[in-house]
C-alpha cells in the first residue's frame, strides 16, 4: 500500500485533476468531500471518457466512479487480492479503521501487489 492516497476535492476541475495524476505520475485519484470522506475515485480511463467535454467547468463529481471499493489497513492481502479479481478492478482505496470513518489512508494497486510477490 502507498500511503497518502492522492486526492481532489469534488470541485475540482476535469483540467485540474489530468495536471495533478501527470505531475504525479499516476493514473488515479481519490475524490473526496469537504470532510475529506471518499466520494469515488477518477481513473486515467475516466479522464478520456471526459473528451470533449469543457474540462474547466466539468468537475470531479461529474465524472468520478462514485462506488469506490474500500480496505482498512488491517486487511489481509488475500482479501485485498480476492475483492479486486471478484469486482474487476486494479485499485482499492485504504480508508482509516476508525469506525465511521472514510478518510483515505492510502491506495494499494494491483502492480503494488506484484512488486511485493516478486521482492518476496
Amino acid at each position: 500500500m502507498r500511503r497518502g492516497a492522492l486526492t481532489c476535492a469534488e470541485d475540482t476541475t476535469i483540467r485540474e485533476v489530468s495536471q495533478i495524476m501527470v505531475v504525479n505520475r499516476t493514473r488515479y485519484c481519490v475524490v473526496v468531500n469537504d470532510r475529506h470522506e471518499v466520494t469515488g475515485i477518477i481513473s486515467a480511463r475516466s479522464i478520456l471518457k471526459a473528451f470533449g467535454m469543457d474540462l474547466d467547468k466539468t468537475r470531479a463529481r461529474d465524472i468520478l466512479l462514485p462506488y469506490t471499493v474500500t480496505i482498512t489497513p488491517s486487511s489481509s492481502l488475500a482479501d485485498a487480492i480476492d475483492l479486486m479479481v471478484s469486482k474487476k478492478i486494479e485499485h482499492l482505496v485504504v480508508v482509516s479503521d476508525r469506525p465511521g470513518s472514510k478518510a483515505a489512508f492510502g491506495i494499494l494497486s494491483a502492480a503494488d501487489i506484484v512488486r511485493h510477490m516478486a521482492r518476496s
